[in-house]
């Protein structure tokens, strides 16, 4: 009897594990904006993600205290990966004879957030902007938290993965005036 209820078991849980649904992987639409003009060339050096979302899982903010993921959306690359070459695609490439302004930081907020009129996708970066010739250690020209909010528009993790690029489109513009004046 006890052989027969393990078989039972076993052959429902390999079941189970052969109908797991299709996972789906999504990145940011690399494509500058045109958006971004830079008066100085800015290499984003280090970008690390807050301890919710150094995971692949797309985030969720539920409520002001709970976070979920999306079940089967994620990330195709990390996180912090991601979103510098956003930025730097928005910067435009190098050019010779421009000074470099560094930028390192932590990507605070990346995701959805329900609210009341509907899904937003919301970006929170906290930068730290140095001198091309600066060490790591240096204390930054600027520190500076940039915050963004859009509407997503239409429900699902495609339209919030599309207005999260177009949230970095927007601080890449900010971010861009702040580094000129350094």
């Amino acid at each position: 009897m006890n052989r027969a209820y393990v078989t039972v078991l076993a052959v429902l849980w390999i079941a189970g594990c052969a109908s797991a649904p299709d996972l789906h992987y999504y990145t940011l639409d690399m494509r500058p904006s045109g958006a971004a003009q830079a008066a100085k060339n800015i290499r984003i050096e280090r970008l690390r993600e807050a301890e919710p979302l150094a995971r692949k899982d797309i985030l969720i903010q539920r409520s002001p205290t709970q976070v979920e993921y999306y079940a089967v959306d994620q990330w195709a690359a990390a996180l912090g990966e991601l979103v510098s070459q956003k930025l730097e695609a928005e910067f435009g490439p190098p050019e010779e004879g421009r000074p470099t302004v560094v930028v390192t930081g932590t990507i605070l907020e990346f995701g959805q957030v329900d609210a009341a009129g509907g899904a937003e996708a919301s970006v929170r970066l906290k930068l730290e902007f140095r001198g091309e010739d600066m060490g790591r250690y240096d204390e930054p020209l600027l520190t500076k938290t940039y915050a963004v909010r859009l509407p997503t528009g239409t429900p699902g993790c495609g339209a919030v993965v599309e207005a999260l690029s177009r949230c970095l489109e927007n601080l890449a513009a900010e971010i861009v005036s702040d580094a000129a004046g350094l």
